[in-house]
């Protein structure tokens, strides 16, 4: 078996189960289904349907029963707090491509590299700054840098029960466009990834 997450309370279905640790459920699913990160994830989704306080572990950690174990019970009252915070929230991911034009080739040299690649850096922050400002109308905000140079994500963080009401507004906010981007794409509900904070747990 392999951890995937805490929970407060609520049943765990088949084939993953549930250990119970100074008050605490650790969610454990067999090893064979969460051979890699994206297996992970699908465990995580299909927990969180069944838990609604379940808190997933991060989805590329691979830790041993044993480990979590202790892992928890030192830090028993810090996740209750976690739990409690984020277990019936969800994250939304709305990602923008950017409209502005690649970077010069990295072979080229001298200023007019420098100035595109300024640009671009300066057209991200601004694009940032107005995905924020929309998203900021929903909820509570945390960006952070996309994994593409000309992309973009905002996570947001919504109560469960909201999750599709502030799906649709999102979708009408977007459908209208901007000038800034050329594709903008929302995901999700996911477990709050995005807004845990296991160092300090």
């Amino acid at each position: 078996m392999i951890p995937i997450g805490l929970a407060r309370e609520g049943p765990v279905l088949s084939p993953c189960c549930a250990l119970s640790c100074a008050g605490l459920h650790l969610v454990c699913a067999p090893r064979a289904m969460a051979g890699d990160a994206r297996s992970r994830v699908r465990l995580h989704l299909a927990a969180m349907r069944h838990c609604e306080t379940f808190l997933p572990l991060p989805p590329a950690a691979v830790i041993a029963i044993d480990e979590a174990l202790a892992w928890c019970g030192r830090r028993t009252n810090a996740l209750a707090e976690e739990i409690d915070r984020l277990g019936r929230q969800r994250q939304l991911t709305v990602s923008a491509r950017l409209v502005a034009p690649s970077l010069p080739d990295a072979a080229e040299t001298g200023a007019g590299w420098l100035r595109a690649r300024r640009d671009a850096s300066a057209h991200r922050a601004r694009l940032r700054t107005v995905l924020t400002q929309m998203m900021s109308l929903l909820g509570e905000v945390r960006c952070i840098p996309g994994r593409l140079q000309d992309e973009v994500q905002v996570n947001l963080l919504v109560p469960a029960a909201e999750t599709h009401p502030v799906l649709h507004e999102l979708h009408e906010r977007l459908r209208i466009g901007d000038a800034l981007w050329s594709a903008c794409t929302v995901t999700g509900p996911w477990p709050p990834y995005a807004f845990i904070s296991w160092e300090t747990a």
